[in-house]
């Protein structure tokens, strides 16, 4: 289990996949998630020579929370992190919830990122707005304002439920609402392991630090997309259920030189599921 004591005398929690002899690449998680997402990565990192390291956000799994956290506090946690293990420069993958991760730093830690590449991600829903989000997360944000008291039991419920066999009630009726290509990659028993292991770990500290990591998305970013100065591979599935595509094309607008891959059949979950190989072999040339 490494940890990290950091500067700031709290401890950072992170896992190692892939090559451990290979290039760099740090993986951010999604949300709700933990570091044991980046076991997604393992096989094609061992495949294509890549070492990546999965942390967890802070007050998620082994990382101590920290109070008032903004989003541009992570280049300096990151860098950190990075010198620790002797990384002069990485690659970065940020997938759905990780994606404003991955983009601050591009921002802040040019000089050190080899690539950055946005998978699913989430976008500064502050400026955009969550009109057209998922049905689900625009109910929990609208209980994070009026009823906070609620998503405790409402995201324990979705723990035990994520131990449930996929293709058996109730979670073969919540799968319904997702897409095909995102049913199968979930009802896959080694993916649907790993996601549901990700988000179990996510809670485990309480929900009240599951919440304010997800408080970032609606918070100011502080984060002037336009000054991104190295390229940013966005991928995205039109037929993302969870976070439309939209949203990753009026980002990418904003960033000067951004390369765009959308897809016609791809899901939340397929996208970075099953085309994670074709992602990593872009990022890496």
């Amino acid at each position: 289990m490494p940890l990290l004591t950091l500067s700031s005398g709290l401890r950072l929690g992170f896992e190692h996949y892939g090559d451990l002899n290979g290039t760099p690449a740090f993986y951010f998680h999604g949300w709700p998630s933990s570091r044991l997402q980046g076991e997604l990565m393992h096989e094609v990192g061992q495949r294509l020579g890549l070492h990546f390291v999965a942390m967890d956000r802070p007050g998620i799994g082994n990382s101590d929370f920290q109070p008032g956290r903004r989003l541009l506090d992570w280049p300096v946690l990151i860098a950190e992190l990075a010198d620790h293990l002797g990384w002069p420069r990485f690659h970065v993958f940020g997938v759905s919830g990780g994606g404003p991760y991955a983009l601050v730093i591009a921002h802040s830690l040019p000089e050190r990122v080899l690539s950055t590449s946005v998978v699913c991600g989430a976008p500064p829903l502050r400026e955009l707005g969550t009109q057209d989000l998922f049905i689900m997360y625009r109910l929990i944000l609208a209980l994070r304002r009026k009823a906070p008291w609620l998503l405790s039991p409402l995201f324990k419920l979705g723990a035990f439920m994520s131990t449930l066999p996929p293709d058996r009630l109730p979670m073969s009726l919540a799968l319904k609402v997702l897409s095909a290509e995102d049913r199968a990659v979930l009802m896959h028993p080694v993916t649907g392991r790993i996601v549901g292991e990700g988000y179990r770990e996510s809670v485990r500290n309480g929900v009240p630090s599951l919440q304010a990591d997800g408080d970032i998305y609606t918070s100011d970013w502080g984060l002037p997309l336009k000054d991104i100065r190295v390229p940013v591979h966005f991928w995205h599935g039109k037929a993302d259920h969870n976070i439309p595509w939209t949203y990753a094309q009026k980002i990418a607008a904003q960033i000067p030189g951004s390369i765009t891959h959308w897809t016609e059949t791809d899901g939340h979950y397929s996208m970075a599921i099953s085309r994670v190989e074709e992602i990593v072999r872009t990022a890496v040339g």
